[in-house]
C-alpha cells in the first residue's frame, strides 16, 4: 500500500520541522516545478522566480514547525510562494513591472512591429488592471489562474468558503472584462 501524497507531505513537513535536511530536499523535489511556475507567472522573470523560490524554501525550513495541518502542504507552500512574490512585486518601483517586453513570439513567423506594440500594450494594461483589483480579488485570481488551485484550496488559503472564492473570481473577471471591452471587440 502506498502513502497518499498529502500524507507524505505532512510527514515531510514534520521531519523538516525536526531539522532533517533530506526531508526538505524531498519536499523541494516534489513541489519545486509547480511553485516555480507560480513564481514565474507572478514575477515574469525566470532568474527572479528562481531566487524567490530559494527564499521560499528557506522560509519553509525556518517555519516548518508553525505548519498546522488545516490545509494541505501544497496549499501552504502556494500561499507562502504567492505572498513572497507579491511582496517582491510591491517592493519594485511601479514602472519596473511595466517596462518588461514580454510579448510572446509566433512560432512560424516573427511578430510585426504593430503586433509587438499591441501585445506590449495589452500586457501593460493587464498588469495595471490586476494591480488595481482589490487585494482579495487579485490574490484569488492569481492563485486560480497561475497557481492552479481549486476553489476549495483557494478558500483554505484565504479563509473563505468556495462560494466566496467563486464570487471574488467572478467580480475580478467581470472587472477585467469590462476594462478590456474595447480590446475584446
Amino acid at each position: 500500500m502506498t502513502t497518499p501524497p498529502a500524507d507524505l507531505d505532512y510527514a515531510l513537513i514534520r521531519r523538516v520541522a525536526g531539522g532533517q535536511h533530506d526531508a526538505l530536499s524531498e519536499l523541494i523535489r516534489r513541489h519545486q516545478q509547480r511553485l516555480f511556475h507560480l513564481a514565474y507567472r507572478l514575477l515574469k522573470d525566470p532568474m527572479e522566480a528562481e531566487d524567490a523560490l530559494q527564499e521560499v524554501f528557506v522560509k519553509v525550513y525556518e517555519h516548518a514547525h508553525r505548519f498546522e495541518p488545516q490545509a494541505s502542504v501544497a496549499a501552504w507552500l502556494n500561499r507562502i510562494t504567492a505572498n513572497h512574490c507579491l511582496n517582491r512585486l510591491r517592493q519594485r518601483h511601479p514602472a519596473d513591472s511595466l517596462d518588461q517586453d514580454e510579448a510572446p513570439m509566433v512560432a512560424d513567423r516573427g511578430p510585426t512591429p504593430l503586433e509587438n506594440l499591441e501585445e506590449q500594450d495589452l500586457t501593460r494594461r493587464l498588469e495595471a488592471l490586476l494591480e488595481a483589483l482589490p487585494e482579495n480579488q487579485r490574490r484569488a485570481l492569481i492563485l486560480k489562474r497561475f497557481g492552479g488551485l481549486s476553489y476549495q484550496e483557494i478558500g483554505e488559503e484565504m479563509d473563505l468558503s468556495p462560494q466566496a472564492v467563486d464570487g471574488l473570481l467572478k467580480r475580478a473577471r467581470k472587472t477585467l472584462k469590462d476594462a478590456l471591452k474595447d480590446y475584446l471587440e
